[in-house]
Order: C-alpha cells, then sequence, then structure tokens
C-alpha cells in the first residue's frame, strides 16, 4: 500500500440487510403454504421414512414420489405432486386413501394415472360418451352405432393391395359362346380379385374400429 494512504470505510449495513431480505423472500416462496393452521414446518425423505406424527399441518415431502403430504391430525394425506415412471413402477407402490389425488404418468404408456379410494384408477383408459364428441361446437364422433356383420367373401377371388384394371371384351366375338369364354377368361376373374380386396380391406378396417381394439366406434 502506498505511504500515507488511509482506505474509506465501507458501510457494509446496507448490503447485509438486502442480503437478509433477499435470503427471506427466497424463503417465504420455497416454503409450502400451511393447510389450515399450525406450524407446516417441513421435511424430506423417502416414501418409507415419513415420521409416525407431525405437528398439525407438518408437511413431508417424498423424494422417491416426488408427492407431498400434510399432518391432519392422524395420519399424513396427500397434497400435491405428480409422479413419473413406468407402469411396473407405479404398480409397486401400496396406496392407500390417505394418499387420494396423487397422480403418476406411466412413460410405457403414456397414460396419468390417479389414487381414488385407495386404489389405483386409470381415468384415461375409456371416454364415455353419451351423446357425440365435439370439438369445437363440431361432432365428431357420435354414440356407437350398431353392430356391423363383416363380409363373407364366397367370390373366391385373389386378395391383394392393388385393384387391377379390368379388361374390355373382345371388340368382334365371332359368337355368343366366344363371348362368354372371353368374360369368364379375362374379365371375370379380375372383378372377382378386386371385389375380394375390396372386402378383405373393409373387414379389416372394422376389426381396428372395434371395441375390441381399443377404438370402439363400431359394434
Amino acid at each position: 500500500m502506498q505511504s500515507g494512504y488511509e482506505a474509506p470505510d465501507i458501510d457494509t449495513s446496507l448490503a447485509q440487510r438486502v442480503a437478509a431480505a433477499n435470503e427471506e423472500a427466497i424463503a417465504n416462496f420455497v416454503a409450502p403454504r400451511s393447510v389450515v393452521s399450525g406450524t407446516g414446518a417441513l421435511s424430506t425423505g423417502n416414501r418409507a421414512s415419513k415420521p409416525s406424527g407431525a405437528a398439525l399441518n407438518d408437511q413431508y415431502f417424498e423424494t422417491d414420489t416426488g408427492w407431498l403430504y400434510y399432518w391432519a391430525g392422524t395420519a399424513w394425506k396427500y397434497l400435491a405432486g405428480v409422479n413419473a415412471g413406468t407402469d411396473a413402477t407405479r404398480a409397486a407402490i401400496t396406496v392407500t386413501a390417505n394418499d387420494n389425488g396423487a397422480l403418476f404418468f406411466v412413460t410405457d404408456k403414456n397414460k396419468i394415472w390417479r389414487v381414488e379410494s385407495g386404489a389405483w384408477a386409470d381415468k384415461f383408459t375409456t371416454l364415455d360418451l353419451t351423446t357425440a364428441l365435439k370439438i369445437n361446437g363440431t361432432k365428431v364422433i357420435g354414440t356407437q352405432g350398431t353392430a356391423i356383420t363383416d363380409y363373407t367373401d364366397s367370390i373366391s377371388g385373389s386378395v391383394g393391395d392393388t385393384l387391377a384394371a379390368i379388361p374390355d371384351p373382345a371388340d368382334t366375338p365371332t359368337d355368343a359362346d366366344a363371348l362368354r369364354d372371353d368374360l369368364v377368361a379375362n374379365v371375370l376373374p379380375k372383378i372377382r380379385d378386386a371385389l375380394s380386396s375390396i372386402a378383405a380391406k373393409e373387414n379389416t378396417t372394422r376389426a381396428r374400429l372395434r371395441a375390441a381394439t381399443g377404438h370402439g366406434l363400431i359394434a
């Protein structure tokens, strides 16, 4: 330090007050609110380590499930949070009525499960409609119609993915028998193949729309 130089006094009280205010603001932001009354103290740990009791409305965050609970006076009750993992992970979690409302997103099936009446409930498997499903006022799915019977193919044509062109009969058949022979040999087989292919595709489409495949649009 240069000879004769005196360092100025630095007032740190303002900085300390600002730091204390910021610390308090952060604590208030991250602290969960009490449900009704009580201390609302927060503790964390895995699901198996929840204490057997606490002060009214104390809170416990399960680090292995991501669920937040509060002490209701006699038991820990689910408050908030969503867990995620495979369906096997979800099924391995034993739940009770104290977990009612808890949510779990199944990553391998893209479903959300919820605990209801102390058991896992898949509320997103089916959509029950009494009249129709509308999007922006436009009906996109109506009520399920009566059963549609599949086609029985007695044509005995060859089924394929391409409908071949139907050839024209010969322009100048020598007689009716020649015309018939031409139709039987060249025209009718193509018609049979086309009808059989259409019937097969239609039956496949119907099968995919039935309830057994998860669509349930037709019976």
